[in-house]
């Protein structure tokens, strides 16, 4: 469903969170309209009955004092409502701005009936142009509400002038000109307002999206940048930037740092293919990510795992789970009795800068080296760590 309104087409849920944002915009005068209403008739009220010493003995006060009163009555009924409304859990924002237009078209109609009674003694449309400019500037109105409310209230109005007018009682031709006037500028107001609020609306919604995108597409490419395509784990450049945080932080910490190679893989991409192949390092990869650590996919059949806070302990825990992790998945290989298995070499020390790493990475690769001089398919750390 959508709504076709000129250039300010709208889809369902865009106008929902149009009301929405409207109606707490237009709430905000709303109460304003309605307390300030309120506080003018409790004053109409009180005068009314200290001019008359309490008697409304005159035609006029008594007719002044019911519109007076009924007004009241009018804003504490919306005081009521709104209040309920608001406090819903199941609030929806097309019946406030309901309750809005409805308290807007009351306080216009009487506002034209005040102005009709007004002009037994002066040609005064003070408090029916008042009325229409702030309802027309402050209050969101759709325009099949806004067009028969303010016609309507004209009709009511230009209604009673005329027959003043006709009835000899009263020259009222100044009058009617003006309130025409006042009319079609008030509902031109309405309604330049109403389709430019809409498309502020939508094009605040398109700058939102856009920026969604930029922010979707950026987060792609740094993913892109930072990761290896076929694996998905962290790749060299990514090393780099972790290494800056680790110096940023705590580079006095101690770093395991391991070298993970998986054992006779050019013969596993000899017998099963290179497609087998680049499933079987997927495999590998997303069970390693399983483990502590940083992993990285350094090259080839190669894999980087970097472990912050190593102790000879954990170290070694990791290293040895690394190669049962492996193990357990059981990926055949060449050699249909003996499952895929990797070599693991690892070097632990402080990192306090780039050198560091340099050394405690060619540490590990001679441990990986030892490993499979010794015959695969184990961990091994480089023997300087009991120095």
């Amino acid at each position: 469903m959508r709504f076709n309104i000129g250039d300010t087409e709208m889809t369902a849920d865009q106008e929902f969170l149009f009301q929405q944002k409207t109606g707490e915009r237009t709430g905000k005068f709303f109460w304003a309209a309605v307390f300030f209403v309120l506080l003018f008739q409790i004053y109409n009220i009180s005068y009314t009955l200290y001019y008359t010493h309490f008697r409304l003995g005159s035609r006029a006060s008594k007719i002044y004092m019911c519109m007076y009163v009924g007004m009241l009555l009018v804003c504490a009924a919306a005081i009521l409502i709104g209040a309920l409304w608001t406090r819903s859990k199941h609030e929806k924002p097309a019946r406030l701005l309901c309750l809005y237009a409805v308290f807007g078209f009351i306080l216009l109609l009487w506002s034209s009936c005040i102005t009709l009674y007004d002009q037994r003694v002066s040609e005064n449309l003070s408090i029916y142009m008042t009325t229409s400019i702030y309802l027309a500037g402050l209050i969101y109105m759709k325009p099949k509400f806004s067009i028969p409310f303010f016609i309507s209230c004209e009709a009511f109005l230009l209604t009673g002038l005329l027959w003043m007018h006709l009835s000899g009682i009263k020259d009222t031709y100044g009058v009617i000109v003006n309130s025409i006037g006042l009319t079609i500028v008030a509902l031109y107001t309405s309604l330049y307002r109403w389709n430019t609020m809409r498309q502020d609306f939508l094009n605040h919604l398109e700058i939102e999206q856009k920026n969604r995108q930029i922010m979707e597409q950026s987060e792609k490419l740094n993913y892109v940048a930072n990761h290896d395509a076929l694996t998905g784990l962290w790749n060299r450049n990514y090393l780099n930037e972790w290494k800056e945080n680790f110096w940023s932080s705590n580079g006095e910490g101690q770093v395991a740092v391991f070298i993970v190679d998986i054992d006779y893989f050019k013969r596993y991409n000899d017998a099963f293919g290179h497609v087998a192949g680049d499933e079987c390092l997927k495999k590998v990869a997303s069970s390693l990510e399983e483990l502590d650590g940083k992993f990285f996919r350094f090259g080839g059949e190669e894999f980087l795992c970097l472990f912050d806070g190593a102790t000879k302990s954990s170290a070694q825990t990791l290293a040895d789970a690394i190669c049962r992790q492996i193990e357990q998945l059981h990926i055949t290989t060449a050699q249909p009795d003996r499952d895929l298995t990797v070599s693991v070499g690892y070097s632990v020390g402080t990192m306090p800068d780039d050198a560091a790493f340099r050394r405690l990475l060619h540490e590990a690769d001679e441990a990986l080296y030892r490993a499979k001089d010794c015959g695969r398919n184990r961990a091994v750390r480089y023997s300087a760590w009991d120095n």
